[in-house]
């Protein structure tokens, strides 16, 4: 039987916002992730902190629009698999319709976009980012192909990850006026892969199963067995931690810093073996240990800051 909506756009959008992007987390989530990349930046130049900025207001908004895009996009290119798999989200089960979330994709770009064009000189990127979202939208012209092959999909989506990254360097130079050619890109380049490789973690951890739990859903633990996905995202988690620990030498980071980041390492390891060893419906929820892991690296990062400068 389906979903009955309540009348009114602003009605069923607020169903399908706290249903798939509740709005206070993913706004604080883009929050912890723009200051704690920025924090980063700025202790690796040398330069003084700007929390509360404009470019860190920018760069926090744009994030949450961003992933807000992606989330809506996903709706419009995955309707075919959830009514056949997933017939409780908002719409298959018609809490929401199609055409809510159309609009609703358009204004979040137009706000997007006016959100960026206060900082004209890194309107560029934004668009770049946004153009590879599109691209994303339309599995890159190829939508039979990528549909058939995860790990094609995976290699061309997961993308979107270092770009917005670049995005938020390249809002960091334009606010403290830096020119490339003064970034230190060596450090900068181990900084993005050190938050791509727990975003990929991220992605790998959240379609994992066990055998019982599989169906026609393709998951990568279909592709690389239970053991091997979990292998994956943990090679990337610990590729992760440990260029934190080398942030950690090189940036002569607290004790403090060093006691988080081993916590979200410990922490996530734990859930990984515990899977591995002990397969079941319950272990194998190995995405909230990923979305864990990640927090930790974001709040040793700001405690960093806020304690120790």
């Amino acid at each position: 039987m389906r979903y009955l909506p309540k009348k009114g756009f602003l009605k069923r959008m607020r169903i399908y916002l706290e249903e798939m992007y509740p709005v206070f987390p993913r706004l604080l989530a883009a929050a912890l992730l723009v200051i704690s990349f920025f924090s980063f930046l700025e202790r690796i130049q040398g330069i003084p902190m700007m929390i509360f900025s404009l470019g860190t207001a920018i760069g926090i908004c744009s994030i949450f629009a961003l992933l807000l895009i992606l989330r809506l996009m996903d709706e419009l290119k995955d309707k075919e698999i959830d009514r056949e798999l997933f017939q409780e989200r908002p719409v298959p089960a018609g809490k929401v319709f199609e055409p809510d979330i159309k609009f609703s994709l358009t204004a979040v770009i137009a706000f997007y976009v006016i959100v960026n064009l206060c900082y004209g000189k890194a309107l560029w990127m934004s668009l770049v980012v946004l153009g590879y979202s599109f691209l994303m939208f339309k599995y890159f012209f190829i939508p039979r192909i990528l549909r058939k092959h995860l790990l094609l999909n995976l290699a061309t989506h997961n993308p979107i990850i270092p770009f917005m990254l670049s995005y938020l360097v390249i809002l960091f130079s334009v606010q403290h006026h830096l020119p490339w050619r003064n970034l230190r890109w060596d450090w900068i380049a181990l900084l993005v892969v050190m938050y791509w490789s727990m975003s990929f973690a991220w992605e790998i951890a959240r379609k994992i199963r066990t055998c019982e739990e599989e169906n026609t859903y393709v998951t990568y633990s279909r592709i690389f067995g239970r053991i091997g996905a979990v292998l994956v995202a943990g090679s990337a988690q610990t590729l992760a931690f440990v260029i934190g620990l080398y942030f950690y030498r090189t940036l002569s980071f607290s004790e403090l810093y060093l006691a988080i980041l081993l916590a979200g390492y410990g922490m996530t390891m734990w859930g990984n073996v515990r899977f591995i060893y002990r397969p079941n419906s319950v272990t194998s929820k190995l995405k909230p240990f990923a979305e864990r892991y990640i927090l930790s690296v974001f709040i040793a990062r700001i405690v960093q800051y806020i304690f120790f400068v």
